[in-house]
């Protein structure tokens, strides 16, 4: 399995009833107004007939540096009806972490980079080198971004960031994206990255363009939304200069063993030929990549040929 990578961490220093030495025995962890942001952002209202509004999420939990379980849990908000303080709070299967938690502890929150509904909460014993180094870097705090000057993509970002490409992508394309290249902050490139992935799978119905293959659960899918003309040459997040792959022929694409002609049919590189499982690639020469579902976000030509000219057989 691939090494997941998580985003940049917040944290909250425990109280005594965000553990499981409290005398009341309080469900889950309380989770600050100012953390919100890098959690999902719950819809809807409360009231004395629905006193909870939350959302599945997945958390792996982290002892001493160990991995100790993968668990389904909830990320909610609660306010028993109006009878007390409403809260937010993550809550469900949490006993591997709570039970060796104490008052002063701190829980490290990261989020996937690639599935926003999976989390991994790290505990922090009080008193160990790391535990100190993140009380050094709050000034104090008690919860908060890790790094104030570097924080992690929040919720908002990422809407922003799907609406912004949407709106691009009725514009004419501009294959190279120059000035967002230059000047984007880390959060505000993560967040396009996602969006660009998350579009532009969506128009290839999570299926990949050569072989229409496509793992889906109800967390994400399996393909992975290529650039034509890379990012790491200033290449636009925009559905017209991507496509939809697996994996494999995502990777084979990157490396130049196929590109698409002019003629909008599948060229194999017959540099690559002979080596390994290459040759499964000989099959789709000469057809038509599958288009996405609205014709508009069809990969522009200039794409194609700029792929062609610097990337094919290299």
């Amino acid at each position: 399995m691939d090494e997941l990578e998580f985003d940049k961490p917040v944290f909250k220093q425990l109280a005594p009833n965000d553990t499981g030495q409290a005398a009341g025995h309080q469900g889950g962890m309380v989770i600050p107004k100012d953390l919100d942001p890098y959690f999902p952002q719950l819809q809807g209202k409360t009231s004395a007939a629905n006193p909870t509004i939350d959302e599945n999420i997945r958390a792996i939990l982290v002892v001493g540096g160990q991995e100790v379980a993968t668990v389904n849990t909830r990320y909610q908000f609660q306010t028993w009806g109006g009878a007390r303080s409403p809260e937010r709070r993550i809550t469900g299967n949490l006993g591997p972490l709570r039970d060796k938690a104490a008052g002063d502890d701190i829980l490290m929150i990261e989020r996937s980079l690639e599935d926003r509904s999976l989390y991994r909460l790290t505990l922090l014993k009080r008193g160990s080198q790391k535990h100190k180094a993140v009380l050094a870097a709050s000034s104090g705090k008690r919860w908060g971004v890790v790094n104030p000057l570097d924080p992690p993509v929040s919720e908002s970002e990422l809407d922003e960031a799907e609406a912004e490409q949407e709106t691009h992508e009725k514009k004419p394309l501009d294959l190279f994206d120059n000035e967002a290249a230059s000047v984007e902050t880390r959060s505000k490139r993560i967040a396009r990255g996602r969006a660009f992935q998350k579009l532009t799978s969506k128009y290839y119905d999570n299926k990949c363009a050569l072989c229409g293959a496509g793992f889906v659960t109800a967390k994400g899918c399996e393909v992975e939304a290529a650039h034509i003309v890379p990012r790491s040459k200033k290449g636009a997040d925009d559905a017209r200069n991507g496509i939809a792959l697996c994996r494999s022929h995502h990777w084979a694409f990157d490396k130049g063993m196929w590109g698409v002609g002019a003629d909008g049919k599948i060229v194999v590189a017959t540099i690559h030929g002979g080596k390994g499982s290459n040759d499964l690639l000989k099959p789709f020469a000469g057809k038509v990549p599958a288009p996405p579902k609205h014709a508009s976000m069809t990969p522009d030509p200039k794409a194609w040929a700029w792929h062609l000219t610097h990337m094919f057989g290299k």
